[in-house]
């Protein structure tokens, strides 16, 4: 073989192994660049999940704590003094609490759906400490001499319910620290208890209040 023909064969091939190099780059690149794409698109999936899960969660919270704080008000009412002019009137107002705190049980169930298994204790005794206050409201207006333990039952249904939302404010604020690509979702929990004590009734909630309040030790 002449020299010219061995320098053409060798250019010929070295422009072949060049191209099958270049080719073979190429397909790991694309193969790379396509993982890396699936990885993002899996995130951002994620992601949108996370910010879902956690816009449920707060809004189970918001919306117990606001029903929460419409029963107690209806609660509140049984034990004016306005309410006992009629007999009648009284059972409106009773009726209305009665309505209220059954309005709570849906929504204490989506918290304890949602959890952490804190939030959901809590909320519980939120529920429970309302159905106490009703049944002492109730007694109250049949025996006006056991209005200090109708108080008793006022301040602990406060205490239980102001618990509930610093829980829920803490476990909110830890939600939206994460990283969507990191720590997975709190646990969610069980099913709620209610106290056999106080009437057959439910209690909720419908936005963290800036400010909670101590109930009056007097209910005039």
């Amino acid at each position: 073989m002449s020299d010219a023909a061995s320098i053409a064969l060798i250019t010929a091939l070295s422009t072949l192994t060049g191209a099958g190099i270049t080719g073979w780059l190429s397909l790991l690149t694309q193969r790379h660049q396509a993982r890396v794409q699936a990885r993002l698109a899996q995130l951002e999936r994620a992601e949108t999940r996370q910010d879902q899960y956690r816009a449920a969660r707060k809004e189970s919270y918001v919306q117990f704590i606001n029903q929460a704080v419409r029963t107690a008000h209806a609660i509140g009412v049984m034990v004016k003094p306005d309410a006992w002019v009629t007999e009648e009137g009284y059972l409106d107002v009773a009726i209305a609490a009665d309505e209220r705190l059954a309005e709570l049980w849906p929504l204490l169930a989506m918290v304890n759906i949602e959890g952490p298994e804190e939030v959901a204790d809590l909320a519980d005794q939120a529920a429970n400490a309302l159905m106490t206050e009703g049944a002492k409201a109730s007694k109250m207006h049949r025996d006006p001499d056991s209005k200090p333990e109708y108080l008793a039952a006022s301040r602990a249904r406060w205490q239980a319910q102001r618990a509930f939302v610093q829980a829920a404010r803490s476990t909110v604020a830890l939600a939206e620290s994460f990283d969507a690509s990191g720590v997975p979702p709190l646990p969610r929990s069980r099913q709620p208890t209610p106290n056999p004590e106080a009437s057959n009734t439910p209690p909720s909630l419908r936005a963290l209040p800036a400010e909670d309040h101590e109930p009056s030790t007097d209910p005039s």
